[in-house]
């Protein structure tokens, strides 16, 4: 038999779709606020937010006559007809959000507009509503929500310990607050500070706020403009990668997304240029027409849909790829203070820029004056929590700002690095070469340099159809393992493809007749011998990475170390070098150039 079900058992199956655990509370709570037109918010949890959530913010609150409205299923502010759909300018647009969370906790909301004498307080507890009074609060609205699944325990079970969800949140709330530097966002977990953000505007600040200076360093800016899309962000340099995906965070419109189109956009960017097993640290914020994408295809609106996948995935690699191969991507020499690097789309030109191509579309919201009253219960004590936490802060912040006004860099941020400017000065050590382009000074690691040259010209050589090979006139015998021998099917076909010329020869002993042709003969003996050596580890040959990790090691011993270069050999390293797809870091992961700007060298000496 069909039956309806009952309103309260179909309100907590609605819900399930929504809330999974209370990541997903504070993301509908956020974005709320953040469509609210709030400058601050400060989000507060206990016990991972299982037991206890607080979002408070300065936004345009709710009318009174209207808060019950705002926890019926489907009631929203942001869509009036289905033409709506097709250009959403808003995060949230379902009306889900609040209903979902009250289906399945105890929700307590304190809110008042701007034109009104007095709030509302509605307290609510599994859909039902158990009190609704007036109350003296400031402008905003102050969401509590408590005993998350108190009604549904076999949801409850599932959720992972305290510390697992706070990591969530933490991580949640940290993308936000990237995505909206523009407000002051502030994360409390029980009585320790998360983090604080300015909301200043400046991405750059906030990066390093929340993930470090460590981080920091080794950004570069990117931005690009095409195909009607604004792009703006920072990415790491091919010399600072992590072994996962987790500082890839992409943002659409304000939106916080997970998107394999921009993920494989980017790390097209970075092909050859990383081993494998790292990736790429990113913060990228792409504008584009809402017309031209579709984010009611996700139950959370975690994913979204372009109208052109192929156009943004070309969009995004270009504006990578001339990314590093900026001056920018050369990294600079360790100081004692980290210094911001020049982001031209955060001036007002390019607010222009997005309001004229993005079909005057509204990405930094109106500032209303701060307005700090007094607040209902203990919103005093967040207040002042606030204050503290940006006074902690603005030391950093303000030498940051200092620095960047005072470096002078005319060079734009996706300005290709121009070798030809290079004047070459000497070396110093036997190791590394000096240079200067009239406003850096570099420092080139020969050996490094040397790694990169033949790193790439093996690996040209390898995925070439045509090999250029040089016979010997005495050929090589060399000796291998019992292992080595043993797996002989494995490891032929790679030194094949290299240009190798190589049989078996007896009493576990091979003859090398040919070498690659832009090899030594030292170095195609001793790249063979370091691959045998390599391959006693037993690796897989079937795994691209490890085929990857064998010529980059037998690399290492192939490059001259230690040698007194000539004039003219230090020009053809250097000629050589500018024609690498990464001149900038060695296949393992080291920089082969240092820069130090004619600013920092000047701050050195007091000069500044």
């Amino acid at each position: 038999m069909i039956k309806v079900l009952e309103k309260s058992i179909a309100d907590k199956i609605a819900a399930g779709e929504v809330i999974d655990r209370p990541v997903s509370i504070i993301k509908e709570l956020l974005e709320n606020s953040i469509d609210a037109g709030a400058d601050t918010i400060t989000v507060e949890i206990k016990n991972g937010g299982k037991t206890y959530i607080r979002v408070t913010d300065n936004g345009c609150g709710i009318d009174s006559d209207q808060v019950e409205t705002a926890f019926l299923r489907h009631a929203t502010s942001k869509i009036d007809n289905v033409k709506d759909l097709d250009s959403i300018r808003t995060l949230g647009f379902r009306g889900e959000a609040l209903a979902s969370i009250a289906a399945v906790s105890r929700v307590e909301l304190i809110t008042c507009t701007a034109d009104s004498k007095a709030g509302r307080k509605v307290v609510i507890e599994g859909s039902q509503v158990i009190q609704n009074i007036q109350t003296g609060c400031p402008q905003g609205t102050t969401i509590t929500v408590r005993d998350l699944f108190y009604n549904v325990p076999a949801r409850r079970k599932f959720l992972s310990s305290d510390n697992a969800e706070a990591r969530k949140i933490t991580e949640l709330v940290s993308r936000m607050a990237l995505a909206y530097s523009d407000i002051r966002i502030n994360l409390i977990n029980g009585s320790k500070r998360v983090f604080s953000t300015q909301g200043k505007g400046n991405i750059f600040n906030n990066i390093i706020s929340i993930y470090g200076s460590d981080t920091g360093r080794d950004l570069i800016p990117i931005e690009a403009e095409s195909y009607g899309f604004l792009l703006k962000g920072f990415i790491s340099s091919p010399a600072a990668t992590v072994p996962t995906r987790n500082k890839e965070i992409f943002c659409v419109n304000g939106r916080v997304i997970s998107s394999r189109i921009i993920q494989e956009g980017l790390e097209q960017a970075y092909d050859e240029k990383l081993f494998g097993g790292r990736f790429p640290i990113a913060f990228l914020f792409l504008f584009v027409p809402p017309e031209k994408i579709d984010v009611n295809i996700h139950p959370t609106k975690k994913e979204i849909r372009f109208d052109d996948d192929f156009e943004v995935k070309d969009f995004i690699t270009k504006a990578a790829s001339r990314a590093l191969n900026s001056i920018n991507a050369v990294p600079k020499a360790r100081s004692e203070h980290i210094s911001q690097p020049i982001f031209r789309p955060a001036d007002k030109q390019y607010e222009n820029k997005v309001a004229e191509n993005v079909n005057e579309y509204e990405f930094q919201r109106e500032k209303d004056e701060e307005k700090v009253t007094e607040e209902q219960v203990d919103i005093n004590n967040i207040l002042e929590t606030m204050r503290k936490s940006q006074q902690s802060v603005k030391a950093t912040a303000e030498e940051i700002e200092r620095e960047t006004a005072e470096e002078v860099n005319a060079t734009a941020a996706n300005n290709p690095f121009d070798f030809d400017s290079l004047s070459i000065i000497g070396s110093v050590f036997n190791t590394y070469i000096l240079a200067s382009d009239g406003q850096s000074f570099f420092m080139i690691d020969q050996h490094a340099a040397h790694e990169r040259i033949f790193y790439e010209k093996f690996m040209n050589q390898y995925n070439s159809q045509d090999k250029l090979c040089q016979q010997l006139l005495i050929p090589i015998n060399i000796g291998a393992s019992a292992q080595v021998v043993s797996r002989e099917e494995e490891w032929m076909e790679l030194l094949k493809k290299a240009g190798y010329d190589i049989e078996f020869f007896g009493n576990n002993r091979y003859i090398i007749r040919e070498i690659p042709a832009f090899m030594s003969m030292d170095e195609g003996e001793s790249f063979v011998r370091d691959m045998f050596e390599e391959f006693d580890t037993k690796p897989d040959l079937k795994s691209k990475t490890a085929v990857d990790r064998i010529i980059t090691k037998s690399c290492k011993s192939a490059v001259k170390a230690g040698d007194i270069l000539k004039p003219e050999e230090i020009t053809a390293l250097i000629d050589q070098l500018k024609d690498c797809r990464n001149p900038f870091s060695c296949p393992h992961g080291r920089p082969t150039f240092i820069r130090i700007t004619k600013y920092e060298i000047e701050k050195m000496f007091k000069r500044v």
